[in-house]
C-alpha cells in the first residue's frame, strides 16, 4: 500500500528533526568527555540554539502568510528576539534563557495545535525535540 504524501512528510520531517539534534548533543558529549573545550562547544551550542529558536519563528511567518492572521507574524519575531540577547549574556544566564525560549515555544505549539493551525504529528515532534534541545542545553552546563 502506497503511503500517504502525508505520511511521506511526516517521515521525513521526523528524519530532519532528529539529525537537527545532533548540534545539541555533540557538544553535551565534549563538554562531558572533553572538558577543555566546554567552553567552545557551549558557544557552539548556544549559537545553533538561537539558530533553531529563529528558525521555528519561520514556521509560524508562514503559517501567518498561509492564513492571513495577523497576530501570527508578531509571534514569529518573537523567538529571535528571545535567543538574540541570550548569545550576549553570560554562559548560565544564557542557557537558562535558550531552554526557556524552547519551553516557551511549546507553548506557542500548543496553542497552534488547539486551533488546528500545526498537525498533531508534528506538535508531537516538537514536543520531542524540543525536550533534547531543553536537556541537552542544561546537562551541557553539568559540565
Amino acid at each position: 500500500m502506497a503511503r500517504s504524501l502525508e505520511q511521506t512528510s511526516a517521515f521525513h520531517a521526523r528524519l530532519a528533526g532528529y539529525a537537527g539534534l545532533i548540534p545539541f548533543v555533540i557538544p553535551l558529549l565534549v563538554v562531558w568527555f572533553e572538558p577543555g573545550h566546554a567552553e567552545a562547544a557551549i558557544a557552539a551550542q548556544h549559537a545553533y540554539a538561537a539558530l533553531i529558536l529563529s528558525f521555528l519563528g519561520g514556521i509560524y511567518w508562514g503559517v501567518a502568510m498561509s492564513r492571513q492572521v495577523v497576530g501570527w507574524f508578531w509571534l514569529s519575531v518573537l523567538p529571535s528576539l528571545w535567543a538574540w540577547p541570550a548569545l550576549l549574556l553570560p554562559t548560565f544566564a544564557g542557557t537558562v534563557m535558550l531552554a526557556g525560549g524552547f519551553a516557551l515555544m511549546l507553548l506557542l505549539d500548543r496553542a497552534a495545535r488547539r486551533q488546528d493551525v500545526i498537525r498533531e504529528w508534528f506538535f508531537r515532534l516538537r514536543l520531542t525535540l524540543s525536550a533534547v534541545a531543553i536537556v541537552s542545553l542544561l546537562l551541557a552546563m553539568t559540565g
